[in-house]
């Protein structure tokens, strides 16, 4: 076996010897695992608790080889890794050490080898810990010790060339029991892509269409400082990060070839605490944000922001039953923010509040009871109810939500979330500048011509409160066998009243809608369009997705460097149905069909990571099946677009000059598994192996306008070379 999902404790005899240091080592299976806290001596019986372990035995683990055969460099890539091969989600609540951190994200720069190990909780874990019902949760366990200096130099180019791009990343990262320290700097350089550097054939272009940049120029500089300190039994973080960034770009506008020049300046920073006081768990963090931007341009526009935060959540259990603990959660968030804007010597100052609170309940209900027969298939049953209110400048808000967690036996769970909710208004939703985005090519179905617009983006001050209805239901399997086989499969349902989204690709029905958002010249031409935030009158979505995960069955001995590491995984998602109402007025469009935009039904994704000694390889393909967008709703018809099914493959081989090695170590009682990791690590990535571009036709079967080679994706296959070293 892989690891241990249901193992938490172990029982080791040993005889005391002078001068000699007991030292914990626990084989299950194929695996290795030393990551036991100190002892607890009762006679002769030394009882030891897993280190970092969760309150309940998780679904999925990953020990140290099999992270470092995601290939990432760093743990926030390891979690982004995780949710696109384990369906971890895109938003899942990260414990550190078994334990809720005020700010887990002061870990994520650490590089990867600092992880004893990871762990993906079953979806009852959730609200144990205070999340979210349906919420996947992550325990990241640490090593008890490490230090390293990180240097990574990065250069990429796509094989057509016309554009490349450069950066340096340097880090010091150090662990000693709970206290730690990270340290970051990343630079890089983009050069622009401009129009006349690829072949686009696009109608009405000029001389000066040559200079329009598909891409910008880009400069970055970033750092940031990291640390966390043991106080007893609490423990304190403490984290601040800047960042500035120059673009320049150029866009047509009505008035001809315009030039724009952005500078953004960000300093960020959170102190937060975590302990425990009169028996709760207690977690606070105090953010605070400035931001600072000067576009010259398109528009003449200054803005400031500035923020100030409080988060503190609470739990306890509130009673023991039979069945388990009933467990309560609490959280409260606090949020004041100013905008200044100077846009066209206009001046506007806008102050924002948010005042949240939530409160959850998880009641165990049932409790599965291996001397019954009856019990063995009850299995363990549990529910949680939540509720929260929401206070903002943009309105108020409310959410009721409740979900079931059953586990007839082992190796199967069910789970089902529902929740009705009316969302307030973020601030960057309403208040954010507006400014003109990169320029994009669109479809205009007026003219049956593809043509480059200036898209408007920012907020809208104008936006109504959205209400939604959300029902999920998902069924997990495994794992199973030494190959530790899984398979997910998930039901969801969404419906929403003034949802906010952007709006629909053009067509004639959107274009007749939203008149004021589509500008046109003198002589029709479309030259830009609106993007901003938006309310539609109502929509619905409904849809099935499934996944299978599998791992190669593998031995690892202590100091082991030929160990082979191989997952799969494979998903697939399918739309059933997926109909908007833009305005109250107006009849739904069902997109599927290719009304107001078309949507693709169905798409797959598999991911591969593997590692053999000193050679690494990440791979990964994505397939999107063909749609229909519809000229005009309700009939096909032969100016129609027909977008083709497209599938993109990504490639990523990696060779450790100076191999890596899993050893034991005997510091004290400390007799955790270290890798350790030294000398230069190269990586060749390839970005769309085979160079596939976007292609679509017409409902009449000729070539559509605006899918060339290069229109849609001027960048194609891109090849990147990494050089890598610990110093």
């Amino acid at each position: 076996m892989l690891w241990l999902p249901f193992a938490s404790l172990v029982v080791l005899v040993q005889e005391e010897a002078p001068g000699r240091t007991p030292v914990a080592s626990r084989v299950v299976g194929q695996s290795i695992v030393q990551d036991l806290d100190d002892p607890v001596r009762v006679d002769d019986i030394e009882v030891r608790g897993r280190r970092g372990a969760a309150r309940v035995p998780p679904d999925i683990e990953l020990d140290g080889a099999e992270i470092d055969a995601l290939g990432a460099w760093d743990i926030g890539e390891v979690l982004k890794r995780m949710g696109e091969t384990l369906g971890v989600g895109e938003e899942p609540m990260v414990i550190i050490n078994g334990k809720r951190v005020a700010n887990p994200g002061v870990f994520y720069g650490f590089p990867p080898d600092a992880l004893m190990r990871t762990e993906v909780l079953p979806p009852e874990a959730a609200a144990l810990y205070g999340g979210a019902p349906g919420q996947r949760v992550v325990n990241l366990v640490l090593q008890r010790r490490f230090a390293s200096y990180d240097g990574r130099v990065a250069g990429s180019r796509p094989t057509q060339g016309g554009t490349s791009s450069l950066s340096g990343d340097m880090r010091r990262s150090a662990i000693v029991d709970e206290n730690t320290h990270q340290l970051g700097l990343r630079v890089s350089h983009d050069t622009a892509l401009r129009a006349d550097e690829r072949d686009r054939n696009l109608p009405g272009e000029g001389p000066e269409a040559g200079a329009i940049t598909l891409r910008p120029r880009a400069d970055l500089v970033s750092a940031n400082v990291n640390l966390t300190r043991a106080l007893g039994e609490w423990s304190a973080v403490f984290s601040l990060n800047g960042q500035t960034r120059n673009t320049r770009s150029v866009a047509r506008l009505s008035e001809g070839v315009v030039e724009s020049r952005r500078r953004n300046d960000s300093l960020g920073g959170s102190v937060g605490l975590s302990g425990f006081m009169a028996g709760w768990s207690l977690q606070a963090n105090l953010t605070g944000q400035a931001s600072r931007a000067r576009e010259d341009g398109f528009t003449d526009t200054r803005n400031e922001n500035r923020s100030l935060g409080l988060n503190a959540t609470a739990s306890r259990t509130l009673m023991d039953l039979p069945t388990g603990p009933i467990v309560a959660n609490l959280n409260g968030n606090l949020m004041e923010s100013r905008s200044i804007i100077d846009r066209d010597r206009i001046h506007t100052s806008t102050d924002f509040q948010t005042r949240e609170g939530r409160g959850s309940v998880t009641i165990p209900l049932l409790k599965a009871n291996p001397d019954a027969a009856a019990g063995r298939w009850i299995g363990d049953l549990q529910a949680t109810f939540g509720a929260s209110v929401r206070e903002t400048s943009g309105g108020g808000g409310d959410e009721l939500n409740g979900a079931l967690a059953w586990t007839p036996r082992k190796g199967v769970r069910l789970n089902g979330v529902w929740s009705t909710s009316s969302d307030s208004i973020s601030d960057i939703q309403r208040f954010e500048p507006i400014y003109y985005g990169a320029p994009r090519v669109v479809f205009d179905f007026r003219t049956g011509e593809a043509v480059e617009i200036a898209p408007i983006l920012g907020g809208n001050p104008d936006l109504l409160p959205p209400r939604s209805r959300r029902l999920a239901l998902t069924a997990s399997l495994g794992p199973f066998s030494s190959w530790s086989l899984s398979g997910n499969f998930g039901y969801h349902r969404a419906e929403s009243t003034d949802g906010i989204g952007s709006l629909p690709d053009l067509t004639e029905d959107v274009e007749a809608a939203f008149p004021e958002r589509f500008q046109r010249d003198a002589a029709g031409r479309l030259i830009s369009i609106d993007y901003r935030p938006m309310n539609l009158s109502s929509s619905l979505t409904e849809g099935v997705t499934s996944s299978v995960n599998f791992s190669l069955p593998r031995r690892t001995r202590v100091g082991e460097n030929e160990s082979t590491v191989l997952r799969v995984a494979l998903s697939h998602s399918f739309r059933i149905r997926d109909t908007v109402a833009l305005l109250e007025n107006l009849p739904g469009l069902d997109r599927l069909k290719g009304d107001g935009g078309g949507v693709s039904r169905q798409d797959a994704r598999i991911m591969l990571d593997a590692r053999r000694g000193r050679w690494g390889v990440n791979a990964s393909a994505n397939w999107r099946d063909g749609y229909l967008t519809r000229r005009v709703s309700g009939a096909d018809g032969p100016g129609d677009l027909v977008t083709e099914p497209f599938t993109r493959v990504d490639l990523k081989v990696s060779f450790q000059v100076s191999s890596s090695s899993m050893r034991a170590r005997q510091d004290g009682e400390d007799a955790s598994p270290r890798r350790k990791v030294s000398g230069l690590q190269l990586n060749l990535e390839v970005e769309n192996l085979f160079d596939a571009r976007p292609g679509a036709h017409l409902g009449d079967g000729s070539p559509a306008p605006g899918y060339g080679r290069d229109i849609q994706d001027p960048i194609g296959r891109t090849v990147r070379l990494t050089l890598q070293r610990r110093f």
